[in-house]
């Protein structure tokens, strides 16, 4: 039970992480919204896929990894947010956004070929 509830909470984790930069990035260019629409959609993707695939019987260290390392991002986009509350617009609040999204999205993909190895 505790596996499964490890393994959720770091699907919605990554889920919600792929569809904030949403809300903080702001371009003005038409092919950098594709950019982050893509981003988001392959966020679903890759979290469905995760769900599906992802998921093993005992606990190992990769699901430790893979949680903090997510609260981590989590907390960074927290910061990241409350910075654009208070400034707006910034080029370093996207740079910064779109990285720590590829970030998660490594370390989701390292959960999962964990969660398959260890299986």
């Amino acid at each position: 039970m505790l596996v499964f509830s490890f393994h959720i909470l770091i699907s919605f984790m990554v889920l919600g992480i792929t569809l904030v930069p949403a809300q903080i990035v702001e371009v003005k260019r038409s092919a950098l919204k594709n950019i982050v629409g893509i981003t988001g959609i392959s966020g679903i993707f890759l979290v469905g896929t995760g769900i599906f695939i992802g998921i093993g019987e005992s606990l190992h260290a990769y699901l430790y990894i893979t949680f903090i390392l997510q609260l981590i991002i989590i907390c960074l986009f927290f910061l990241n947010y409350r910075h654009f509350k208070k400034v707006g617009y910034s080029k370093f609040i996207n740079i910064s956004s779109m990285i720590l999204v590829i970030i998660s999205y490594l370390t989701y993909v390292y959960y999962i070929i964990g969660s398959f190895w260890y299986y």
